[in-house]
This record gives C-alpha cells, structure tokens and sequence, in this order.
C-alpha cells in the first residue's frame, strides 16, 4: 500500500469534503439542455449551487445552444452573464458553417460583456480551424490578446496536435486552450504545452486517466495546466479530487485549480460571491 499523500490541501479536502482555503477557476463549461441526455442542473442557479458545494469560484463557459445555433445561443450565455456577472465569464462559440456570422460576431465582439474569447467545436463541425473560414477568429484573438477554447482530440484532423501547433505559431497572441490536452496524445499535448507560451493544457475528461497529472507535471508544465469539467456533464469535484489526490505538490495543485486560471483571465475576473439561494 502507498503511503497516504501528505498535503494540507489533501487534508482539507477529506475533512471539509469541499475546498475552503482557495476556490477553484473552471475554464471549461457549458449551460442548459442538450439533447440525447439528461442532465440534473442544467440551468445557471442550479450550476452555481453546484460551483459552491464543491468550491468552485468561477466558470468560463459556452452555451449548449450555442454550438449548434450560435445566432440565439450566445444570447443566451450572455444573459446569464449579466445576472451573474461575479461567477460567469463567456466563450462566444462560432461554427464556421456560418462564415459571415462568425466575420460579423469578431466584428460585434467589442460590444459583449464578460466574454473573454471563443469556443469551436472544429471536429464536431468537420472544418479545421487551420482552414480560411477560421482566419477571422485567429486574428482577432491575436490582435485583442483573447482566449480560444478548442475542442482537441487524440487523431482529430481538424483540431489535433499538427493543427494546434500551426495555430499556436502564427498566432502568438492568442491563448489556446487545448480542451481535453488532445484525449489520447497525451505527450503531443505535454509537448506544445511546453513549446508554446501561448499553449494550455485543459483537463476537462482527461482528468480522470490515471497517472496524467503527475506526468504533466513532471514534465515541466504545471503553470501550463487549466482546471475544467464541462459542467453541467460532469461533477466538479470529481475532476477536484483527481487533482488533488495526484502524487504532486500543494504549490501544482493549486496553481492547477487556480492560479494559472487567474493568470489567464485576469482581464476578466471580478470581485466573487460565495453562495447564491
């Protein structure tokens, strides 16, 4: 049997069942039905009150309507965001199916509230985003130093590590946030992390393979490394507890669930509230 980890932060999260010392960022999100499953809080109070049972401060998102219908959805992101504007930063999602929408949504970006960059699902859509119809996007996130989530699989052709690389070259500016570290390529992800300052690891799914946080971290890349759940899917504190229990240090755990978070989105945070009723 391996000895139990000693950790003040491993500590506090056996005997509190949440986290109390700091509170999490998570950098991965969704909201509302989707169809083909059910989810049991779906809607934004109901995540909130999720968020504050498992100590979670933040939650940077993009609608579930959004990524089909980005015309209606990203108002609807954007309405929770003004009811919750201290727990809630956005990700305007684009499908490049709609090519003048998403020319017409960099040129409105200036007009949202709270949104700190995109989201595209590139493989769901079958479009890389090395493609033209993903240019618009790429340049401004660069050009006004925002943050892009991208859906990122192991052998995804339209969003696998090649296309990440590429993107993460031309465009130096732009924070790429690698959803779910490229499921699979574990060490393809763990190298444009450490290649690109501009690169992020995100755990959303891939939280739970076993050994990869430790390995991430290992490698040199626990400031590259974000916290995500894609709330309503999964538990927040599953993903919290997969982090907490690795075999690393307080200081990664931390800078994981947190720290490179804040860093990232500084521009966005406001001042939190612990609890909504």
């Amino acid at each position: 049997m391996k000895p139990r980890i000693e950790s003040a932060i491993v500590e506090e999260l056996l005997e509190q069942g949440t986290l109390t010392s700091f509170r999490a960022i998570d950098t991965h999100g969704h909201m509302g039905v989707f169809g083909g499953i059910w989810f049991p809080n779906p809607d934004v109070k109901d995540m909130l009150r999720t968020m504050d049972r498992c100590g979670v401060e933040r939650l940077v998102f993009s609608h579930h309507d959004a990524l089909q219908d980005p015309f209606s959805g990203n108002l609807k992101a954007q309405d929770a965001i003004d009811r919750f504007p201290d727990r809630l930063i956005g990700y305007y999602a684009v499908n490049p199916h709609y090519a003048d929408h998403l020319k017409q949504s960099v040129q409105n970006f200036g007009s949202l509230r709270g949104f700190a960059g995109y989201k595209i699902l590139a493989g769901y859509y079958g479009t890389p985003v090395t493609g033209p119809a993903c240019v618009p996007l790429w340049e401004h996130a660069h050009a006004e130093k925002l943050v892009v989530l991208l859906h990122t699989w192991g052998g995804d052709a339209c969003a696998g590590w090649k296309q990440v690389r590429e993107i993460a070259e031309k465009y130096v500016d732009a924070t790429i946030l690698m959803g779910h570290s490229l499921y699979g390529d574990w060490d393809e992800a763990i190298d444009c992390a450490r290649d690109f300052p501009n690169v992020y690891c995100e755990l959303t799914a891939a939280v739970s393979a076993h050994g990869l946080i430790q390995k991430m971290v290992d490698a040199g890349i626990e400031d590259k490394i974000t916290f995500g759940t894609d709330l309503p899917w999964f538990d927040p504190m599953s993903g919290i507890g997969c982090i907490v229990l690795a075999r690393i240090s307080d200081a990664a755990r931390r800078k994981i669930l947190r720290d490179n978070a804040a860093r990232i989105f500084q521009r966005w945070l406001k001042p939190g509230v612990r609890v909504h009723n």
